[in-house]
């Protein structure tokens, strides 16, 4: 029995879980609020491009 709660593993499972997590409504039947849709993209594109330049910042260090 797989643990559901367990971190993904695969990089597709990654991005499916952050797509869940940050678009509940994907997959159903409910209509989605545009505005709310593209706040909520906003957010996930100021998130991925903070992640990024930590990480770019601590590979750097690990170089030096």
């Amino acid at each position: 029995m797989e643990n559901s709660t367990a971190e993904p593993k695969t990089f597709v499972e990654m991005v499916l879980a952050l797509l869940e997590d940050r678009f509940p409504w994907l997959g159903k039947d409910e209509p989605a609020s545009g505005a709310e849709t593209v706040d909520q993209l906003n957010d996930l594109h100021d998130t991925l491009r903070k992640a990024r330049t930590t990480a770019r910042r601590a590979a750097k260090r690990l170089k030096n």
